[in-house]
């Protein structure tokens, strides 16, 4: 502080008394620390925000890997009501698959919904598109579900849309 009231004695003219000069420098001390109260204050919001993101999204590859398991469960029950297997059978195979998706529904997971949507590239990956009476870019098969994770994409659905027919 001693420092700035020297400079400010040197820079201004000789009129100015030593209570005017040193308010001045008080005024611009106090303005400098009120600025790095902001720029903190800043720091610790930023900061929070990357932590809660880094929490959330902490487990995105163990459940981007789990998911696979939720399409063999899927896969295994309509092989089972195909092969007309014991009613047992597909309830308990039903039953463990509706567990694991509440569980990844606890954590944010949740599925994208595609079939009749409109295409969106930020959620569906089109693999085929097919001739279809109605309108162009809709859903109209699913190939494998797509899921998302506090409403980020982690797996896009595997889709195929519709296109005008030639004419």
């Amino acid at each position: 502080m001693e420092e700035d009231l020297q400079t400010l004695k040197k820079e201004l003219p000789p009129e100015k008394s030593e209570i005017e000069l040193s308010q001045e420098a008080l005024a611009e001390s106090k303005s400098k620390l009120l600025r790095a109260l902001a720029d903190f204050d800043n720091f610790k919001k930023r900061a929070a925000i990357d932590r809660e993101q880094f929490v959330q999204f902490a487990n995105e590859t163990l459940i981007a890997e789990l998911l696979p398991m939720v399409d063999g469960f899927n896969r295994a029950i309509e092989a089972a009501e195909k092969a007309k297997a014991s009613e047992e059978m597909i309830k308990g195979l039903a039953l463990i698959r509706r567990q694991f998706e509440d569980v990844l529904k606890k954590h944010g997971v949740l599925e994208i919904e595609a079939l009749g949507m409109p295409y969106d590239p930020n959620l569906h990956e089109a693999i085929l598109q097919k001739e279809h009476p109605g309108p162009e870019g809709i859903i109209i098969e699913e190939m494998q579900k797509g899921y998302t994770l506090h409403r980020r994409v982690i797996r896009p659905s595997m889709v195929i849309v519709t296109k005008k027919g030639v004419k």
